[in-house]
């Protein structure tokens, strides 16, 4: 981005960071900020723990705030560290387009595909139109191929029901894709009403496999611990050919308005 800028000024002791750049740009850094603070409050809940095994004390002893901070300094100390010619590391990012917006731009803006409405997967409905991140980071559709391209980022290509149709980098299927492609079904928990996102989540059978649910991207999808703990209670959850997410009690009434992914 033309614009980009970061910098960091220390006042009376104080230092102040400020930044800012491209949306895909920023996107990586959000990714991987989030994943060092996910590090530490992992590293506080221990802490607190043992705290309450000890005292009864059950406070985690940094906040949000700080453990940020903290994150982003082990970024920094952990690149100081690596060696000049380290290994390029395996993508952070997952970039999710539908199929629409895919064929799109691959034929209006850099004529790679014929100029037909002879659609290779059909037309994705607007409202189920994505260009963004596996957190819901909204990305330019030419940004984000460019960056899959380059290899930098893994790029997911979705068709109108939200089922994975092309996932780049495919020799990893067999080195665990299976658990990230079933990640990359919503930005968020599966549960109606709840924002947890899909970092936090667990990768979830949607048919449980006790119950012949298959170890299948098309049977998954992501679920936060405590509501994946809630499902094993009864619940079950079901994703409709729309792509839209259902919950449902033991009793099979559903749980508010169905919410799409």
């Amino acid at each position: 981005h033309e614009t980009r800028q970061a910098g960091i000024t220390i006042r009376d002791g104080i230092g102040h960071l400020s930044g800012n750049g491209g949306g895909l740009d920023s996107a990586e850094l959000k990714e991987i900020w989030d994943q060092f603070t996910q590090a530490e409050f992992l590293d506080d809940l221990d802490i607190a723990t043992a705290a309450a095994d000890t005292n009864g004390a059950s406070d985690l002893p940094r906040t949000a705030g700080q453990r940020r901070w903290d994150a982003l300094l082990k970024i920094f100390r952990t690149a100081a560290g690596a060696p000049a010619d380290g290994k390029t590391p395996e993508p952070v990012l997952n970039l999710i387009m539908d199929v629409t917006t895919f064929e799109d731009v691959l034929t209006r803006d850099w004529n790679l595909l014929p100029q037909t409405e002879d659609r290779l997967f059909g037309r994705v409905p607007l409202q189920h139109r994505r260009s963004e991140t596996s957190s819901g980071v909204l990305v330019d559709p030419q940004h984000a191929l460019r960056a899959a391209i380059g290899g930098w980022v893994r790029r997911v290509v979705i068709d109108g029901a939200g089922n994975i149709i092309d996932y780049g980098r495919r020799r990893r299927l067999f080195t665990g894709a299976a658990r990230d492609a079933v990640m990359l079904h919503s930005p968020r928990c599966t549960w109606i009403g709840c924002d947890t996102t899909s970092s936090y989540c667990n990768a979830d059978h949607t048919v449980d496999w006790q119950h012949g649910g298959p170890t299948a991207t098309t049977n998954g999808g992501p679920l936060c611990p405590r509501h994946d703990r809630k499902k094993n209670g009864g619940y079950k959850l079901r994703r409709d050919p729309n792509g839209t997410w259902h919950t449902y009690r033991p009793d099979g009434t559903e749980i508010g308005p169905a919410a799409s992914a």
